[in-house]
């Protein structure tokens, strides 16, 4: 049986439900995409505007399908990035591309990718393929085909990200002092006086710490999330990337400078430097002393925003943990390890309390 149309791409919740096994078979055999045995399908992400299968074969991932909740016009810049997957693999860094539609007949005009399956890889194996990383991340910032495309097409994301370094702070400091600042008063969280005078003590620590701002020369394709999960490996054990959802031009230091504090040693950072082509390492370094903190405490930021929308006690103490985490990681940056009495000591008090204040009253009285 095909999904019918007008189920998937009706208003509301019919929009977001999730496609058949009998649907997605159809989708293969409209991309003419031929499994090499009978495929099973198991739901692994659903997002607001994605769902991702995988499809296996004898047991073992074959492939995963990517799909949009409606057509390539209804999200241009998502289908712009499941475009993009092609010259990724072009570009030895992301996976095969082994369908790819803007508008599925058979899964209710739908945009969707089909993409090869990689092998996901331990931490400790990607600490030690530094270098190799480092080499995976030139060819992505070099590869011109990649960069003509992305200037071809610029989004505000990325006329932003090629802005002075101040154009950072001020991001960071709207995150914090408008958007984060009115949801926890919304919330009744007073604490947010005390998270803002730490976030507010760091950022013009880092601010007081670089010299006056200077435009960004070097730009860039860059993934912006390169986490453990979003590194693989192809069958011939190659290093490779997924996940480009946050594909974008920026400077290098938005890739190098989270892998490296991430997956690095501080003392191993100059020497893994040397094999990247672009920049000399004094001035990445440079960089990553203001980009990785003000980084981190944009993710705090994002946690806090998530901190009020919580409906139980697990997911409250997830998000309380994140935002003492990402502070606390930006706080041991800009402190070069060793935490002042006065900061640590704040940092434990808004950690203990946020960890105490669940259920709020305003999210008790919507489960009531």
């Amino acid at each position: 049986m095909i999904d019918d149309p007008d189920r998937l791409t009706g208003s509301g919740r019919t929009r977001h439900l999730a496609a058949t096994p009998d649907g997605l078979s159809a989708l293969l055999r409209e991309l003419d995409v031929n499994p090499p045995g009978r495929p099973t399908f198991k739901l692994v992400s659903r997002w607001a505007a994605k769902h991702v299968w995988q499809v296996s074969v004898n047991g073992e991932a074959w492939a995963y399908i990517r799909y949009l909740i409606g057509s390539a016009d209804d999200y241009p810049d998502r289908w712009r990035h499941m475009q993009l997957s092609t010259i990724l693999h072009d570009a030895h860094v992301g996976p095969r591309v082994l369908g790819l539609t803007p508008k599925s007949n058979v899964l209710g005009r739908r945009a969707a990718i089909v993409e090869a399956a990689l092998k996901p890889i331990t931490r400790e194996e990607i600490e030690a393929r530094a270098v190799e990383a480092i080499t995976l991340f030139s060819r992505l910032h070099t590869y011109v085909p990649l960069r003509a495309a992305l200037y071809g097409n610029l989004t505000e994301v990325d006329i932003e990200r090629m802005q002075p370094i101040q154009r950072l702070f001020s991001e960071t400091r709207e995150r914090w002092f408008e958007a984060v600042a009115g949801r926890w008063l919304e919330a009744g969280l007073v604490e947010i006086s005390d998270a803002t005078e730490i976030v507010s003590e760091l950022i013009n620590r880092i601010e007081a710490e670089i010299p006056a701002p200077e435009p960004i020369t070097l730009i860039v394709p860059t993934h912006n999330d390169p986490n453990q999960g979003n590194f693989m490996v192809n069958r011939q054990g190659r290093l490779r990337m997924i996940d480009f959802e946050e594909l974008t031009l920026s400077h290098p230091v938005a890739d190098l400078g989270i892998f490296l504090t991430w997956f690095a040693d501080r003392d191993q950072h100059r020497e893994l430097l040397k094999h990247y082509p672009l920049s000399n390492p004094d001035d990445l370094l440079e960089r990553m002393a203001t980009w990785v903190p003000l980084r981190y405490i944009g993710i705090a930021a994002h946690w806090a925003a998530r901190l009020t929308k919580v409906k139980n006690k697990e997911g409250w103490v997830y998000a309380a943990n994140s935002i003492d985490e990402w502070l606390r990681g930006a706080a041991e940056i800009v402190f070069d390890g060793e935490l002042p009495f006065s900061i640590a000591d704040r940092l434990d008090t808004l950690h203990a309390v946020l960890l105490n204040r669940w259920p709020l009253e305003s999210t008790q009285n919507k489960t009531d």
